[in-house]
């Protein structure tokens, strides 16, 4: 079966450019003009996207399935435009052995509606489990979030060096504390001892959810260091946070306005978009859990952040596709080619 997607403006190699484009059996054949196809899809006056790729959510499958389930948690991932999202390890039953790993991924193959792939959660003591795993990035919590997955410096350290430096190591090096200043100086320490381990063994590493301007030029020092920021970084602070009350609750805080702003002016260095979407029941929410969704909203933002002036979407849609699947060895996906 071929589908011809015909009158919209592409986005090809950066730019927006009409152009149609021929896909056969589900993967692009061709891109040019007057083509033809069994099927047709018309996208006048429409934007033609990759299909978006979000680094960082929480799917809540399983063990929290009154959140979110893989069904429910993909079908907002195409709401949003993304066809390929990748899920932490952190559930009430964590990620953190291969048996938990083919767990789920068997769940996903049978519910999701989209691509799923798995960070694998590292302990202080599950380094043959990783071994035995095999995943595709490995994610090392430094501070406290939501599940107790923290771990010390010795154990991060012996995870950065065994794990395959062809991979990338995620890092969560925010620390919780209430106080703005000591969570970020807590947060620039851990990042310093992330970067100067992984410079040490030639590692990878992603820096998850920067919500500070600081964070990303201190982690960009090393070259092999990628940097995600989560929409709420850019478009909240800490006065919509109070304003919000419980709904408002987020892991990293939200930041000041003057450290939004600075967050702005660090967009350069930025190297992926990811929502940290984070779903929870209205009932979790007063009992003071933390984290937002996003996959519905995120695009959206971008969208109405450039119709506003304030960005070039042509900055984003990279972020948001070809940067991610680059980062983390995503084949065939994030560009239209």
């Amino acid at each position: 079966m071929s589908l011809l997607v015909h009158g919209g403006r592409v986005f090809l190699d950066g730019e927006f450019v009409e152009k149609e484009i021929l896909i056969e059996d589900g993967k692009i054949a061709c891109i040019g003009r007057a083509l033809s196809g069994e099927e047709r899809a018309d996208a006048s006056g429409l934007l033609v996207l990759p299909g978006l790729i979000d680094p960082h959510v929480h799917l809540r499958e399983p063990g929290a399935t009154q959140k979110e389930d893989f069904t429910s948690g993909t079908q907002a991932a195409v709401a949003g435009g993304f066809t390929t999202v990748l899920d932490m390890p952190n559930n009430p039953s964590p990620t953190i052995s291969a048996k938990r790993l083919e767990e789920k991924k068997r769940l996903a193959a049978k519910k999701a509606v989209c691509d799923v792939g798995f960070h694998f959660g590292a302990t202080g003591d599950n380094f043959d489990e990783v071994e035995k795993a095999r995943p595709g990035s490995l994610k090392v919590y430094l501070g406290m979030t939501t599940g107790s997955m923290a771990i010390g410096r010795e154990a991060a350290e012996q995870h950065l060096r065994r794990f395959d430096s062809g991979k990338p190591v995620v890092v969560h090096a925010s620390d919780d504390s209430e106080d703005e200043e000591k969570s970020l100086d807590k947060t620039y320490s851990n990042e310093e001892f992330c970067i100067n381990a992984a410079a040490k063994y030639g590692q990878r590493i992603h820096l998850a959810h920067a919500s500070d301007s600081h964070e990303v030029h201190l982690f960009k020092r090393f070259e092999k260091a990628s940097a995600e920021v989560a929409p709420h970084y850019l478009f909240l602070n800490s006065l919509d946070a109070q304003r919000l009350g419980k709904l408002g609750t987020v892991y990293p805080l939200l930041r000041s306005e003057q450290k939004r702003l600075a967050l702005w002016n660090a967009l350069e260095r930025i190297d992926c978009i990811a929502t940290d979407h984070a779903p929870h029941t209205v009932e979790d929410k007063d009992e003071g859990a933390h984290g937002f969704p996003g996959l519905e909203t995120s695009l959206a933002l971008f969208l109405d952040a450039h119709n506003k002036n304030l960005l070039d979407i042509r900055w984003a849609i990279p972020r948001m596709g070809e940067k991610p699947a680059q980062i983390f060895n995503l084949e065939g996906k994030g560009r239209i080619a």
